[in-house]
């Protein structure tokens, strides 16, 4: 448990991207490349949705923006 937490403190971004790298091979070996690539793409979506909540920014006004171009 220590060394998680010195992982971490001193290592955040080698650590969260080994964490991602490693769930993303794991679902490509169980799911396959294409119901991965599916899984996160909607969770992308999800991501940027939320994101845009939680920074108090109107979704509805993004999403006709977004709609309109195509």
């Amino acid at each position: 448990m220590n060394f998680l937490v010195w992982a971490i403190d001193n290592h955040p971004g080698k650590f969260i991207g080994t964490a991602i790298g490693s769930l993303v091979g794991l679902l490509f070996v169980t799911l396959g490349f294409w119901q991965t690539l599916v899984l996160v793409l909607f969770a992308t979506v999800g991501f940027i949705i939320g994101k845009r909540q939680d920074d108090h920014k109107d979704i509805s006004t993004w999403l006709e923006r977004i709609l309109n171009k195509y």
